[in-house]
């Protein structure tokens, strides 16, 4: 059976997570406050670049990176963002009290249409404790899909000998501190046992 390489292999996991929030919805009809130290417009090709410390803020959903290009249809209406740092963050509140979600990578592209979030390039997401790692990470906010891929370049590792990178998940235990609570210690059990006789 022939030995298939790892280096130009990619690990890929795709997967529905524990993440069981949304983002708010209320954040789509917010306005776009964009703050940058410079900016080009192109109304033909529906482009706007903004350039240097950029902050892009609508609702709770919150980017910074060195370079944010924001593209827009015919109807004017924001299609995708792509933000390009070292790294970009990306983060938004989730529905139901359920904290933030956080994002980084070199290049986080936000497709606003499919509520899609693709993270490249030394990606990390985070929400309740749970962290993704990859070189690609992309996740769907509308059916919470998350999938990541390890990269098909190589890191060395401590002997010196080449390896894929790969993906890395974390996933936190669910709290068990309710089913503690409902056992009895055993001095409580011993002392019931003492009453009853």
């Amino acid at each position: 059976m022939p030995r298939r390489n790892p280096l130009i292999l990619s690990i890929f996991v795709s997967m529905l997570t524990s993440f069981h929030a949304y983002a708010l919805e209320s954040d789509a009809s917010e306005e776009i406050i964009i703050q940058s130290n410079s900016a080009e417009f192109d109304r033909k090709a529906g482009t706007a670049i903004y350039i240097g410390d950029v902050v892009l803020d609508q609702g709770t959903l919150k980017i910074t990176a060195d370079r944010i290009t924001l593209y827009s249809n015919e109807q004017k209406k924001l299609t995708k963002a792509v933000a390009i740092g070292e790294p970009a963050h990306l983060q938004q509140q989730m529905e139901n009290e359920k904290g933030l979600t956080k994002a980084r990578g070199k290049t986080i592209t936000y497709r606003t249409l499919d509520k899609e979030i693709t993270l490249l390039d030394d990606a990390i997401l985070e929400q309740e404790g749970h962290v993704f790692t990859g070189e690609t990470i992309v996740y769907n906010m509308l059916n919470e899909n998350v999938s990541a891929k390890g990269g098909t370049q190589t890191e060395l590792d401590p002997s010196g000998e080449k390896k894929p990178t790969r993906v890395k998940m974390i996933i936190q235990p669910e709290s068990t501190e309710t089913n503690e609570a409902a056992q009895p210690s055993p001095k409580e059990s011993s002392t019931d046992k003492g009453s009853a006789s």
